[in-house]
């Protein structure tokens, strides 16, 4: 299967958010935060300004969405503990909402320490018969080559660590995609397996530390 789309610029990961202060549709307009859990081996609380819990007991491999309006905040993400947002603090980040944004923060882990990245979603290209796919790559380790229903070459080839390619249309149906290590073919995350709705923007995300536990989170939300 010949997916020459995958041929896009590679944006960089880690963006700060006050970068896409452009996309507010309207002063009201709330912003939309996917946040993906992607540290293996620990549970957390992820705390907005202070006390305010916005998911406890939080688990490897999770994903939820906040609707916050437009302001600074800021992220704690903490050990998870008998007293939500008590734990030790592993993840500390003032990001700045605007109104209308969409985007996700992946908790991974970067020179063995705990990070945040923050990346804007672009929900365009969807229509009755395509969704969309973004691929990103946030997990500990080397380059990779994504694979989408085998072939004989990869769909997205030198994917670098940190770097994102799409959104690329697809049309609707089953789809079986992994990543091997570069210049190989063998699944070294994944494979997954899923059904691609019409009119969906999918955000795909390799996460893990090591070939034990790598995995993809994806998420999926309505084509704008």
């Amino acid at each position: 299967m010949k997916l020459r789309r995958f041929g896009l610029a590679i944006a960089t990961a880690a963006m700060a958010l006050t970068a896409f202060a452009g996309t507010a549709s309207a002063a009201a307009d709330p912003a939309t935060v996917f946040v993906a859990h992607g540290i293996p081996g620990v549970a957390v609380d992820v705390c907005v300004n202070g006390s305010i819990v916005a998911k406890a007991n939080f688990k490897y491999g999770q994903q939820f969405k906040a609707s916050l309006p437009a302001g600074t905040y800021i992220f704690r993400v903490r050990a998870h503990t008998y007293t939500p947002c008590h734990g030790k603090v592993l993840i500390y980040k003032s990001l700045k909402l605007t109104a209308g944004l969409n985007a996700t923060a992946v908790a991974n882990v970067q020179g063995g320490t705990p990070h945040l990245s923050i990346f804007a979603n672009d929900r365009t290209g969807t229509d009755g018969t395509h969704a969309t796919i973004t691929v990103r790559h946030t997990a500990s380790a080397p380059t990779v080559d994504v694979w989408l229903n085998g072939g004989t070459a990869p769909a997205i080839a030198s994917l670098a660590r940190g770097a994102s390619v799409g959104p690329v249309a697809l049309p609707t149906g089953v789809y079986a995609w992994w990543a091997s290590a570069h210049g190989g073919y063998a699944p070294v995350i994944g494979p997954r397996v899923a059904s691609l709705a019409a009119g969906h923007a999918y955000q795909i995300y390799a996460v893990g530390t090591s070939t034990l536990n790598y995995r993809f989170i994806v998420i999926s939300q309505m084509g704008a």
